[in-house]
Parts: structure tokens; sequence; C-alpha cells
């Protein structure tokens, strides 16, 4: 299974992407996604987006989010970066993750904890891989 998020819009404090979760060679899930603004970053410890490019996936228990949501991590950012996919609307719900979201307009995402629940219906439990795509 792999998420591919296509990063497209800046918006005031973040930044607006669409997303494809594609089982086999199937679409399964839309949507759109939300995170911070500004340059890619590697660097621990700041509300910053993870670089383009592609992610293996830990499923990880969030004791702040009081489920399992997953991590994303690579050579280059490693996992105690803590990069999860969780709900949120605005840019000040990053904190450096990545938000799902059904639809999107210039202040953030829309009807994210229904995407989010039906992504983990769909994803949870399974390998799966996270593309991140930067505008051309």
């Amino acid at each position: 299974m792999k998420l591919i998020v296509k990063r497209y819009k800046d918006i005031s404090d973040g930044t607006i992407g669409k997303f494809e979760l594609i089982e086999g060679n199937e679409v399964v899930l839309k949507g759109y996604t939300l995170e911070p603004a500004g340059e890619d970053t590697t660097a621990r410890g700041k509300d910053k987006r993870i670089p383009a490019g592609l992610y293996d996936v830990a499923w990880h228990t969030s004791p702040k989010f009081g489920k399992v949501l997953p991590l994303l991590h690579n050579k280059n950012v490693p996992k105690d970066r803590f990069i999860l996919i969780h709900s949120g609307n605005y840019p000040k719900d990053t904190e450096g993750c990545i938000l799902l979201g059904r639809k999107a307009c210039d202040e953030g995402v829309l009807e994210s904890k229904a995407t989010l629940a039906e992504f983990l219906r769909l994803a949870r439990g399974k390998e799966l891989s996270v593309e991140i795509i930067n505008k051309g």
C-alpha cells in the first residue's frame, strides 16, 4: 500500500497537498493534506515539513493521540523525529506532521477526523510507504 502526497499550495503558515492512498493499482482513498509552511528540513524539534521523498512507515502507538498512527521515517528523517499522520484542521495543529482532510481551503483542511478514520480503517497494520512530491 502506498500513500502519495503532492504538495501544491502554500497558505498562511501551512502547505496544502492532495493525497491518494493506493492499494495494488487502485486508488482507495483521496483527499487533502496539511503540513507546516516553509522550507523542508531534517532538523528535529521544529514545526517544519519534512523533505520530499520516499518514507517507510512504522505503526506507532501515540500517547498524545491515544491510538496507533503511521510514523514516517527514512535514512534522513529518523523515527525519533516523530513525524505522524494524524487529524487536525489548521497549521497550528501540524507540529511538523501531516494532517489529512476530505476538503481544503485557504485556512487548512476540513473533515479531518473522518478522513483519518477512513485512512486508518484501510491502512492500519498493513505495509505502507509514503511518497511526498513537491509541486513542480
